[in-house]
């Protein structure tokens, strides 16, 4: 999924050879690979923007900082791309290579930049020694090999989902192809004409019949308005327009909708967000964080705090988390009384300011935390005990 036309259409013959393959042919293979695309960038697109509202939060030494490493991650990866624009190349080549690799490029102002490879040659496999990525490429710049500690390194699935969803896909279009087919016949101009015996018995009928149709029969089926002759012996009868075979487009989106949802499921999202539907949505968006987005924030956030920090780092409480909290819209007023409540159960004002992306502000009391004195010990009411 998501590869190019070039290579879709050599997969579909079986590899680079010479095939016959004719215009008509070619187009219908680019109307199928629009529909397979359509439905794939809309699953990556979903994805890339969660990822790109995320927060890679940077602690050193168990205290948060916001330093040059927070700043690669959240504004500047490397000269040429903000964060964002970065996140979306690196889930665009995950989804699509089923991994990405992210390399050091040089450094800029003093601060090492970060870019996503285009390519590279898959390491052989060593258990007990590090892997080397060979003949690595950005652009038309090459990075030649680069070692697994100098890289970060992502696969998004031990086994590759994309060729199961294509096969599945291949059916469906098959379906797809009968049904369009289907409501262009139904909705079409399909007559009969009966002519006379003794008519179609002169010499030169068949041709004078065919000039005939073109020269007033075809303008008639193809404008909008027109006036069909009636000549003696000859009797029209519309065969092709079928009213229970539908006369809209509801069967051929029901099985568009189809090839989005099982895209969809493949990807770990909810379909109702795919469709754009609004009901059922809140449900919806929380099993996309669950299943989709979280362990890819996850895997992030582990590859990036061993390859950046290591072990010594991480032991002294020296990591990146990248933070999904910011994924959904927040409304301070919708969420007020929830607000306080966060507060009064310990959460600082800062904390929240955080959580529903406003500005923090830099005073002592506003990291200060809070317990309401409506909390008490359990064992401390069941003895009756009073709580100061």
């Amino acid at each position: 999924m998501g590869i190019s036309l070039k290579r879709w259409l050599l997969n579909a013959i079986g590899g680079p050879r010479i095939e016959e393959v004719s215009c008509r042919e070619l187009f219908q293979a680019a109307e199928e690979y629009r529909i397979r695309e359509l439905a794939f960038w809309c699953c990556v697109n979903l994805i890339a923007n969660a990822i790109g509202r995320c927060e890679f939060r940077t602690f050193l030494h168990g205290r948060e900082v916001r330093e040059a490493e927070y700043y690669r991650w959240n504004v500047e990866p490397n000269i040429n791309q903000s964060s964002t624009v970065f996140l979306h190349k690196m889930v665009a080549k995950l989804y699509q290579e089923n991994e990405a690799l992210i390399v050091s490029a040089r450094v800029h102002n003093g601060r090492e930049t970060l870019v996503v490879a285009d390519d590279w040659q898959e390491p052989a496999a060593y258990p007990s020694r590090q892997n080397e990525y060979r003949q690595v490429t950005v652009g038309e710049s090459s990075f030649g090999t680069v070692r697994e500690s100098a890289a970060i390194h992502l696969t998004l699935n031990y086994c590759d989902i994309a060729p199961v969803i294509k096969g599945i896909y291949e059916s469906y279009v098959k379906l797809l192809s009968a049904a369009m087919k289907n409501y262009t016949w139904s909705n079409g101009q399909h007559w009969k004409v009966h002519v006379s015996q003794m008519a179609s018995g002169k010499d030169g009928w068949a041709e004078s019949f065919q000039k005939q149709i073109d020269a007033q029969i075809r303008p008639f089926l193809n404008n909008n308005s027109g006036i069909l002759p009636e000549m003696d012996g000859w009797l029209y009868e519309n065969v092709g327009k079928n009213t229970e075979a539908g006369q809209d487009t509801s069967h051929i989106r029901s099985l568009v909708n189809d090839i989005f949802d099982f895209t969809a499921n493949g990807f770990q999202i909810p379909p109702v967000l795919l469709r754009g539907q609004v009901e059922g949505t809140a449900d919806a968006y929380g099993r996309f964080l669950s299943h989709c987005i979280d362990p890819l924030a996850e895997q992030l956030s582990e590859e990036i705090t061993r390859k950046i920090y290591g072990y010594d780092g991480w032991i002294g409480q020296s990591y990146l988390r990248v933070d999904t909290s910011a994924i959904q819209h927040f409304d301070l007023f919708e969420n007020a009384a929830n607000i306080e409540k966060l507060i009064g159960s310990g959460y600082s004002y800062n904390d929240v300011q955080r959580a529903a992306g406003g500005r923090e502000i830099d005073e002592p009391w506003a990291n200060e935390h809070f317990i309401t004195k409506n909390f008490a010990k359990a064992e401390s009411e069941v003895k009756g005990e009073k709580t100061s």
